[in-house]
């Protein structure tokens, strides 16, 4: 994803509105990718964005601090989505949470989970050269 410091940007400011308590993983909340799209697309403008890009549609929800990002028709793990969000530990530390459904075969779906580790990774790094504290491992 070509994205990557329009993500970093979302999350950071996303961040800044997040909760400080760290709450027990989010279940991602659909039964189905198409139904999840459609539920949240329906949301837009309504504290909810819904942009386009690269064939990825991405969901940003600034209040509850999270990205969904769906990929495109035609990509290997199609369809499925990735849900991302900020948290704050009680400490003070940053951590990117990341859940999915993915309805493409588990090799893909894994694949696209690694890819998606490592852009959290660099999200990492970057709030640590901004002087936040972010544990060494970010959870899957």
């Amino acid at each position: 994803m070509r994205s990557i410091p329009i993500v970093l940007t979302v999350l950071v400011a996303a961040s800044a509105m997040a909760e400080t308590a760290v709450p027990p993983v989010e279940p991602i909340g659909f039964t189905s990718v198409a139904s999840a799209l459609k539920e949240l697309e329906a949301r837009d403008g309504d504290g909810v964005i819904v942009t386009h890009a690269d064939g990825w549609t991405v969901v940003n929800e600034p209040a509850r601090a999270a990205q969904w990002s769906f990929t495109p028709v035609g990509h290997y793990a199609y369809p499925a989505v990735v849900r991302r969000t900020i948290k704050h530990s009680p400490t003070g530390s940053v951590s990117v949470e990341t859940a999915s459904l993915c309805e493409a075969p588990e090799i893909q779906c894994s694949k696209l989970l690694a890819e998606f580790a490592a852009l959290n990774e660099r999200i990492s790094q970057a709030l640590k050269a901004r002087g936040r504290q972010v544990p060494s491992q970010l959870p899957q």
